[in-house]
């Protein structure tokens, strides 16, 4: 879902308004320094030294304004106003925070709509991400939620089982998900026994073949804490991978420089040593690869294009492309407005008997020739 609101407040502002029923005297002064660099930001200044004077002045604000918490006039004041000066100052920091790394992500694209953030499906846009469930042979819509743009879609899955389940009451058996479900810890909460127990039908990632020894060929003991190679040498020394989805493993150059299975575990004959990743979700990973290979694979995928032309119907025939209120819980109830309006003329189709072959007034029409 798209948002069309502009920018909005600078942050500033949005604090400075928070804080006046608290410090009314700062807030004048705020107001004071604000107008001035207004006034000097007219004068053609270039846009980075705009914002630098900008940020500077937000930092000055929330040095009082940052302890005002703590005064006898926030702790007499109205809890409405309490919470409306919190929140504006977990904000600031938090456009601060954004400020001091700009490569990091989920900013905070405006204060207006703090919860709105940039994502991408196809091409980048500011918003929220819609995820639905539906019941594949009804076609009716059984849980909805909304996400930031940057949302985790796949792991989002868990949760609307568990809202369908808790909701209708009823048992989840199997899930189609597209290839936003083939992650591990994805597949591991669907899938756990104890938990959802679900049959996962997911397209998984293409793997480019190893010409060397995979990770399977290398055998970790029943501690996790070693190592051995298909030459019978063993590690120990291990840490965990940058995403924290495996341990890395690390043979010794003494270990690799004359091994006699050399070759067939080194792809590039310079290299010093082996490394090897042993994925906690290896057998997730593996169990999704061989149920893409069955019939019954084959069968839920081509079902499951009827989950997109429902998608279609919700963003081309109700609008749902656009949000149009700002926050997630408003935006949320939007889409669930819709998806019962899309559920009230699906259930009126089931509920309406085809028409007979005499009743579709099918007119026949013949062309004479004039004599």
């Amino acid at each position: 879902m798209e948002n069309g609101s502009p920018p909005g407040a600078p942050p500033d502002l949005t604090t400075r308004e928070a804080a006046e029923p608290f410090a009314k005297e700062q807030v004048a002064c705020a107001w004071d320094r604000a107008e001035a660099i207004s006034a000097v930001a007219n004068e053609d200044l270039p846009d980075e030294e705009r914002l630098v004077q900008r940020v500077a002045h937000l930092r000055s604000v929330l040095l009082w304004a940052d302890e005002l918490p703590n005064s006898e006039a926030f702790r007499a004041g109205a809890a409405a106003s309490q919470e409306k000066l919190r929140a504006a100052l977990q904000l600031a920091h938090k456009v601060l925070c954004d400020r001091d790394d700009p490569k990091a992500g989920d900013k905070v694209l405006s204060v207006h709509d703090p919860d709105a953030r940039c994502g991408k499906h196809g091409e980048f846009f500011d918003g929220y991400l819609v995820d639905v469930s539906m019941d594949a042979d009804s076609e009716i819509l059984t849980a909805v939620n909304v996400l930031p743009a940057n949302g985790d879609e796949g792991g989002d899955a868990v949760h609307l089982i568990e809202q369908e389940e808790a909701a209708h009451g009823n048992d989840v058996q199997a899930v189609s998900i597209d290839g936003a479900g083939y992650r591990g810890p994805v597949l591991r909460a669907l899938t756990d026994p104890d938990g959802l127990n679900l049959e996962v039908f997911t397209p998984p990632t293409e793997r480019i073949p190893l010409t060397v020894f995979s990770p399977e060929q290398f055998t970790l003991s029943e501690d996790h804490k070693t190592l051995t190679c298909p030459a019978g040498e063993a590690t120990t020394y291990y840490e965990r991978n940058t995403n924290d989805t495996g341990v890395k493993f690390r043979f010794s150059k003494k270990q690799c420089g004359g091994c006699r299975l050399r070759a067939q575990c080194l792809s590039n004959p310079a290299a010093k040593s082996r490394t090897v990743i042993k994925n906690d979700y290896e057998a997730e990973y593996q169990a999704a690869q061989a149920k893409a290979q069955t019939p019954e694979y084959a069968q839920a995928r081509q079902e499951h294009p009827a989950i997109e032309r429902k998608l279609s119907e919700l963003v081309r025939r109700h609008d749902l492309r656009q949000a149009r209120y700002r926050g997630l819980s408003k935006v949320l109830r939007q889409a669930l407005v819709t998806c019962m309006t899309v559920n009230l003329k699906r259930i009126v189709k089931l509920r309406t008997p085809a028409p007979t072959r005499e009743e579709t007034g099918t007119v026949r029409a013949e062309l004479v020739r004039a004599e």
